[in-house]
């Protein structure tokens, strides 16, 4: 047996969920515990999810806390040496978890890590980046400071070896010992959806912990959770890959950094979603949801 503890979130995915249960149930060795943390979907379908997977550990939340509360609150049930935290939007082939945990167990160094996640037809997914700063905080700064600046963090870089060392990884698929979890506190659960996995990686950086990608296993990611069903559940997660932007900024910048980064976010955002709110809803959805924001910051 595995003595592994994977955690799942799930909000309303549940056929996605139910292929990625299926994936883990066909591994060669089977798995010590698995827990889906259900954030609140009060659709009803739990029910019926509870009997066709009864080795599957539910947590039932009365809220919908995020990403980073779901998975603390899977966290705290976990009782292995190693604890993944698992996107419900994945399926993870049936000779990975064993090999890999295998791998692991002969580098102690490995202390943040994350496979190759593909889309199903083939697609990379390249989930990991580099961290943020006041000079990169916008997306096409960062691009340039990776591929040209940086190339040890360019996709070519981290994709060419059997092991690439992101500044950080995805929370798709962050495999941990949980005694370096508990290091690390938790998910910080300031951060309601995005950036959260940045986070966890820079505090472990803080700590002198080495994140990599082991482009030997791989998992298949085609993403295309909750967050991607609804006009409104569009404009909600839109904005809050702005608003967690500004999170990360007040909690990791300092000083001018600080100012100049939210100053650059802010005032690129307002200038873009003025102009394209003209033609499109979910623009001025958007807006509307990032102006009381920024107001009630202010205030």
């Amino acid at each position: 047996m595995l003595d592994l503890t994977v955690v799942i979130v799930n909000y309303r995915c549940w056929d996605m969920l139910s292929k990625c249960l299926k994936s883990l149930d066909k591994q060669t060795v089977p798995i010590k515990k698995v827990i889906v943390s259900d954030n609140f979907s009060n659709d009803g379908r739990i029910s019926d999810f509870k009997k066709q997977f009864p080795w599957v550990d539910w947590v039932e939340e009365k809220i919908n806390g995020g990403f980073s509360y779901g998975c603390n609150a899977g966290a705290r049930l976990a009782d292995s040496k190693w604890l993944l935290f698992l996107n419900p939007d994945t399926e993870i082939p049936s000779d990975c978890l064993e090999g890999l945990l295998t791998h692991c167990d002969k580098n102690p160094n490995y202390k943040l890590i994350s496979i190759k996640q593909i889309k199903s037809n083939g697609e990379n997914c390249f989930p990991y980046g580099i961290f943020p700063n006041a000079l990169n905080v916008l997306g096409p700064l960062r691009s340039l400071e990776r591929n040209i600046i940086r190339r040890t963090q360019s996709k070519k870089a981290i994709n060419s070896n059997s092991v690439g060392s992101p500044d950080w990884i995805s929370g798709a698929f962050v495999l941990i010992r949980l005694s370096d979890f508990k290091k690390l506190t938790s998910w910080d659960e300031f951060f309601w959806m995005y950036y959260e996995d940045i986070d966890l990686s820079k505090r472990a950086s803080e700590l002198g912990m080495k994140r990599v990608l082991l482009n030997d296993w791989h998992c298949i990611h085609d993403h295309g959770g909750a967050s991607r069903k609804t006009t409104d559940i569009t404009i909600l997660t839109k904005a809050e890959v702005i608003i967690s932007s500004h999170k990360y900024i007040q909690k990791h910048f300092k000083g001018i950094s600080r100012l100049l980064a939210h100053t650059l976010v802010f005032g690129s955002t307002f200038i873009e979603l003025s102009i394209l709110s003209v033609f499109s809803k979910i623009k001025r959805g958007i807006l509307k949801k990032l102006l009381s924001y920024w107001f009630k910051v202010k205030a």
